[in-house]
């Protein structure tokens, strides 16, 4: 009985804090990525509003970096240095006038067009493909669409990282939650176990007492047959 009730109660403790774990993980890697996919919507904004003329990108990325005397957060200029991303033209009649993979080292010219065609192609102005975001708007110097091509393998990379990491940790923690309950639930159900002790030998007691006066009764009885039957 007693090894039954603390199975249950481990079971039951067990439940609980799984269901809790497994909440606390979704829910940090829900935050993670939304604030991740921010993070680049804002980037790709950025630079896709400085790409509608190739002069300001080029123009930002070899400006001066500031100083580093003094602590300030990262601003466009920064966003733009750290990104690695493509950017492709196109005229009202939809054909390419102009590709810079001068910011990726991992794209070539003609793989951007051939990217940059497959999207345009689809309609779709903003979106996903492979490890690129890309975001179509029009061009504000030219007539045309410039298209922004960011590649987000880095965030990808950063999602699996803290997937594992918080993963490993909440199995950790699981695991020693585990090793607690088992050894905490014997005096957790020690009070409920005396209890069945002594309501089981409240019965036996209860028992034993009954049957005395059943067994006095009953020779009461059967003397009182045989007395009966000897007048009779």
């Amino acid at each position: 009985m007693i090894e039954t009730l603390k199975r249950k109660f481990v079971v039951t403790a067990m439940t609980a804090v799984t269901v809790l774990i497994v909440l606390m993980l979704g829910a940090i890697n829900v935050v993670n990525v939304v604030s991740i996919r921010n993070s680049i919507d804002n980037t790709l904004q950025i630079i896709t509003e400085n790409a509608v003329n190739p002069k300001i990108i080029h123009d930002k990325v070899n400006a001066l970096p500031p100083s580093m005397s003094t602590f300030r957060p990262k601003d466009d200029h920064d966003k733009m240095l750290a990104s690695n991303f493509f950017v492709v033209h196109f005229d009202n009649a939809g054909n390419i006038v102009f590709t810079d993979t001068s910011h990726i080292a991992t794209v070539s010219d003609s793989s951007a067009k051939e990217i940059a065609k497959n999207v345009y192609s689809s309609g779709k102005t903003t979106g996903k493909i492979g490890k690129f975001r890309f975001l179509i708007e029009d061009s504000k110097d030219v007539k045309g669409k410039t298209a922004v091509f960011l590649d987000s393998s880095s965030e990808i990379m950063s999602y699996i990282r803290v997937l594992l990491l918080s993963g490993g940790i909440d199995i950790i923690c699981w695991c020693g939650m585990l090793f607690l309950v088992i050894i905490l639930s014997r005096k957790a159900i020690s009070p409920i176990a005396e209890n069945i002790e002594r309501q089981k030998q409240f019965v036996t007691n209860a028992g034993h007492e009954i049957k005395t006066p059943l067994a006095i009764i009953q020779a009461n009885a059967d003397a009182m047959e045989l007395y009966n039957g000897e007048r009779i």
